[in-house]
């Protein structure tokens, strides 16, 4: 999901947000996301065959001036000036809603889907930067009958560190979501014609993809809960596999047999709970060891997992915006 070519007001480039930009030709990229008080940032040369990590930084902030500081300074010693850079946005930064098919016309489509998530926003809907992306179609359903994947931002909060990156000479060229940047990551591993299930913990909240043969087919946020840990993931794998029932039942592929997890904190916990919970094989996902080697991932740490995701870029399959 990319953003297009920047128009000189900043609310015409947040509009277009998430479509394609042409960029310079490159293998240096940029990638960064943000939480609350902290900035995580990467840059990396990303050839075909592999990934050379070139800096890794996570920086506390306490303000959007503080962040325009920090990247100046970054951009300067580093001299990134005009480096093609990618946001990775959090969940608290954008809603993702799962849309039945709407039956309109296909240029009529986007003005649909405002239309219908509307109700589903708390700010007014002029406020909301909307872009969309479908999934594949149901087993017995009509080609166009997708479900779509409708990513709402709010434009104000995006134009905060829109802004700031231009300031500090970095050159965004992308905004992007985390269950993209995850599908990006199962994709490494999907050369036959099983289902994947990578669930990403976040502190309050667990994304879950499914995948096959590098699309993505589903994706559901899970609340994470103030249970004590085996509650928490007890309750967790009963979710996980009443969506791995929907997967099974709507598009009539079997249940994953591949499932990775990723959490920046506990991950071997999370593992073994899992697991039991399950009954089935969890591994913690590592990036094929062809592309990055193992023991150069475990010194970058998995705090850059969905970054180095993001900069893969697969865009081929279903899941992408529209042309």
């Amino acid at each position: 999901m990319q953003i297009r070519e920047y128009a000189n007001k900043i609310y015409q480039r947040v509009e277009s947000l998430f479509e394609e930009k042409k960029l310079q030709a490159t293998t240096f990229r940029c990638c960064l996301s943000l939480t609350a008080h902290e900035l995580s940032f990467i840059y990396l040369n990303h050839t075909q065959d592999f990934i050379e990590v070139l800096l890794s930084e996570t920086l506390s902030y306490e303000s959007i001036d503080d962040i325009t500081l920090l990247l100046t300074g970054l951009v300067k010693q580093q001299n990134l000036h005009y480096t093609p850079t990618s946001w990775l946005l959090s969940p608290d930064d954008y809603q993702l809603f799962l849309v039945e098919a709407l039956p309109v016309k296909p240029e009529e489509y986007l003005d649909a889907l405002k239309w219908r998530i509307r109700s589903l926003i708390n700010y007014d809907q002029s406020e909301a930067a909307i872009d969309y992306f479908k999934l594949p179609v149901k087993k017995g359903a009509q080609e166009n009958n997708a479900m779509t994947a409708a990513v709402v931002a709010q434009k104000s909060q995006l134009n905060k560190l829109a802004e700031a990156l231009n300031h500090c000479g970095l050159l965004l060229t992308a905004i992007d979501i985390p269950e993209l940047a995850m599908r990006n990551l199962t994709a490494l591993y999907e050369h036959d014609e099983k289902s994947t299930a990578f669930i990403y913990f976040y502190p309050n909240v667990a994304i879950l993809n499914i995948t096959r043969e590098k699309t993505l087919y589903f994706t559901r946020r899970i609340n994470l809960t103030e249970y004590n840990d085996q509650q928490l993931y007890e309750q967790v794998s009963l979710d996980i596999l009443r969506y791995f029932d929907y997967y099974q039942s709507q598009w009539r592929h079997p249940n994953p047999s591949r499932i990775f997890v990723a959490s920046k904190n506990n991950v071997e916990q999370i593992k073994t709970l899992l697991s039991q919970y399950l009954s089935l094989a969890v591994e913690p996902y590592q990036l094929p060891a062809t592309l990055m080697g193992n023991a150069k991932f475990k010194t970058l740490g998995i705090h850059y997992l969905l970054l180095l995701g993001k900069t893969l870029g697969q865009n081929e399959n279903n899941a992408k915006t529209r042309n």
